[in-house]
């Protein structure tokens, strides 16, 4: 019975992996989706910056979000797997 409790938590945890990679690249696409800005128009780069930078955040959120998801499924509180 125990296999099988550690066999669920271990596929719990790599669904969250792969559901928070898909959640990163759809991020990701989010953020370059607009296409590229004008070399010369700065208030374009700037959006592009931001736009970007927003896309960053939401790929950093989501990755330490599943991070942590893992741990607790995994009853790992110091970190190391």
């Amino acid at each position: 019975m125990r296999e099988e409790e550690d066999l669920g938590r271990w596929r719990r945890a790599v669904a969250r992996l792969i559901e928070a990679q898909q959640e990163a690249l759809d991020a990701t696409d989010r953020g370059l989706d607009s296409g590229e800005a004008d070399p010369g128009d700065d208030a374009q780069l700037l959006e592009a910056n931001e736009r970007l930078e927003g896309a960053l955040v939401d790929v950093r959120d989501i990755l330490e979000g599943a991070s942590d998801d893992v741990r607790g499924i995994l009853g790992d509180a110091g970190g190391a797997a």
